[in-house]
């Protein structure tokens, strides 16, 4: 079923519009891409005093090319460090790419332990979908961190709080601007739940919720990118209002 959710997006977006990917400024060092290849989804860049960190790899070696060329438009500073923010190619698709530039691929223990185990099946799955993604091969990070985890001097935080969309998903937080970087797991609709914990989802969500982070911005996965703090209760809500099997 939610396969055919995915599908019926697909097939009901703007009609022939070619794929872009985008760059904008949000607050600080904070910057929004917008990756509308395959199947849309937005991720996050900081731009620090010395280096650029990616928050999520995009689809593949040439969206990931496609993002390094719009990063140059506002920095000349190197990307050091791309994170992974779990093992689906819409996170860690464009790994080699960055590689190939010598920048370091981060993630949590368990999604690299995922990518190991699952990367193949979560490919298998995509092209099941969008039959125009290619057949990557897993290209694993460099660094590997047991749970949370801060880079660019504590300036961007990696919080893990449980299962949720994955079993691995993150969030990062950006305390100087107060943005929050949902993931795939924020989203202004409940989209794809094949790979979710449906059961523990909403702890996780309200284990966000009790860190009373001073949120002022979220950014979401897919569909529309900028929205409030209110986004965490809306989806919330969402998930409760599921039938129970």
């Amino acid at each position: 079923m939610n396969r055919l959710i995915l599908l019926l997006a697909l097939l009901t977006a703007p009609a022939l519009a070619e794929p872009t990917l985008t760059l904008s400024p949000v607050r600080g060092g904070v910057y929004l891409v917008e990756d509308g290849f395959y199947a849309a989804e937005n991720s996050a860049v900081y731009v620090g005093r010395d280096h650029v960190t990616v928050v999520g790899a995009t689809w593949t070696p040439q969206t990931a090319a496609l993002l390094v060329g719009e990063i140059r438009k506002v920095t000349i500073l190197p990307v050091t460090e791309v994170i992974n923010t779990n093992y689906h190619p819409d996170r860690a698709g464009g790994n080699a790419y960055f590689k190939s530039i010598g920048a370091m691929i981060v993630s949590t223990r368990t999604t690299r332990n995922l990518m190991v185990r699952d990367w193949d099946k979560a490919v298998a799955w995509t092209r099941s979908g969008l039959p125009a993604y290619p057949a990557l091969s897993a290209v694993l990070p460099d660094t590997v961190y047991p749970g949370d985890f801060s880079l660019q001097d504590g300036k961007v935080k990696a919080l893990y709080l449980g299962p949720s969309h994955t079993q691995d998903g993150i969030f990062v937080w950006f305390p100087d601007e107060k943005i929050l970087y949902g993931n795939c797991i924020l989203k202004e609709k409940l989209g794809n739940l094949d790979f979710a914990d449906v059961a523990e989802y909403p702890n996780t969500l309200r284990k966000l919720k009790a860190l009373n982070l001073p949120i002022a911005t979220v950014i979401a996965g897919h569909y529309a990118p900028l929205h409030g703090p209110d986004l965490i209760d809306r989806y919330l809500a969402l998930l409760e209002a599921m039938p129970k099997d």
